[in-house]
């Protein structure tokens, strides 16, 4: 049988309740909370369910087995364009550490590895989550996005490689096609695309960006490792989209929300990568996983809310690769729960946080041609 651990827990669900310092729009009532719980535990048991027969599934195990050699050959291309060969792979997550979420150490700096580790058993890990729907999407999304796998720009950080790979819950299978947009703040907690004070401004683009799902339904980004901010635990937004057109200007739009969550990341490794610059300038106070709300309620001896990672060199600052296996219910429709808080245009961005639609800004020649993508 195969282990499903953990969950991508959705942004109410793990919004800090009561606190009245977290970024504008995160704010939720117990109810929207008790209800967005409810639909998070129903989609987990769904999930592990479903999943449950892949171990037999000829086609899954050998996607399986392709991921292995897959952030394998990744890992040893980013080290290389490093130059740090030499360094050993110092950290992964192993089954045993994903027993209880917090009840035990996640730091696996210490299991030993070392330059003759064969890389099959450091990428082997396989932490699964299921996306579920949410009442909001949270304040930050914004249309327009790029279609892109290197979402840096000029953000400093710690250097984040992700491999995200999903299934469908239904038959085992690939979901490719799929648009699989993140977004997430940089270093000091702060997010671009957005006219909210203290934020980028509606022109920035940064730690944003989409991929389509290849044939073993593989998105995969280059960032660097989200910061903090008042209230939230560090953490990375996802929203796929099925269905959607892709543009002449390498947007995308329209298409079918199936999904909007989250993926989180160890304590331990926030608090090693927390202590390099530029992180560790930033003056806000950070909300450790155990105290973000009630995402600490919802995982389980079954469920465990965080990705599966390698330290590619001595440290933190040496680069870190991410992963996770993702079961989605591909027949869910989300799309009026999606709301964007601006539309980034060739020629600048625009608010619609208030929920209007309005067109470019001035001078803008409005939206390209299409390319039909699916």
């Amino acid at each position: 049988m195969v282990s499903f651990h953990s969950i991508l827990a959705p942004l109410a669900t793990s919004v800090l309740l009561g606190q009245a310092l977290a970024h504008p729009g995160e704010q939720h009532t117990a109810e929207q909370i008790k209800r967005e719980i409810s639909a998070q535990h129903r989609a987990n048991h769904k999930m592990a369910r479903a999943l449950e027969r892949c171990a037999n599934n000829p086609s899954y195990v050998a996607r399986r087995e392709r991921a292995v050699t897959r952030r394998s050959e990744t890992a040893k291309s980013l080290r290389q364009k490093r130059s740090i060969e030499h360094k050993p792979v110092r950290g992964k997550r192993d089954e045993a550490a994903l027993e209880k979420w917090m009840a035990v150490s996640h730091n696996q700096t210490a299991q030993g590895y070392n330059l003759d580790t064969p890389y099959t058993e450091l990428f082997s890990g396989n932490a699964s989550c299921a996306l579920v729907e949410e009442t909001t999407i949270g304040p930050y999304w914004v249309e327009g996005e790029l279609v892109r796998a290197d979402i840096t720009e000029d953000q400093a950080g710690v250097p984040l490689h992700l491999d995200v790979q999903f299934v469908d819950i239904s038959d085992c299978s690939a979901v490719s096609d799929m648009v699989v947009d993140i977004w997430h703040c940089n270093a000091t907690g702060v997010y671009s695309g957005v006219s909210a004070t203290g934020q980028g401004g509606l022109d920035s683009t940064f730690l944003r960006g989409a991929q389509i799902s290849d044939a073993d339904g593989v998105a995969q980004f280059d960032t660097v490792f989200p910061g903090h901010y008042q209230g939230r635990a560090t953490h990375i937004h996802v929203l796929t989209t099925k269905e959607a057109t892709v543009l002449t200007n390498q947007t995308y739009e329209g298409g079918v929300a199936t999904h909007i969550g989250q993926f989180f990341f160890d304590q331990d490794l926030i608090s090693a990568v927390e202590l390099n610059a530029p992180y560790s300038d930033n003056q806000q106070d950070l909300t450790t996983n155990a105290d973000d709300g009630i995402a600490a309620g919802e995982a389980t001896d079954d469920y465990d809310i965080f990705m599966d990672y390698a330290l590619l060199g001595d440290s933190a600052a040496d680069g870190l690769m991410a992963w996770i296996v993702v079961g989605v219910d591909t027949s869910s429709n989300h799309t009026d729960s999606v709301q964007a808080a601006a539309h980034h245009y060739a020629d600048g961005g625009v608010d619609t946080s208030d929920g209007t639609q309005p067109g470019p800004p001035p001078g803008a020649s409005g939206a390209p041609s299409a390319i039909p993508r699916f």
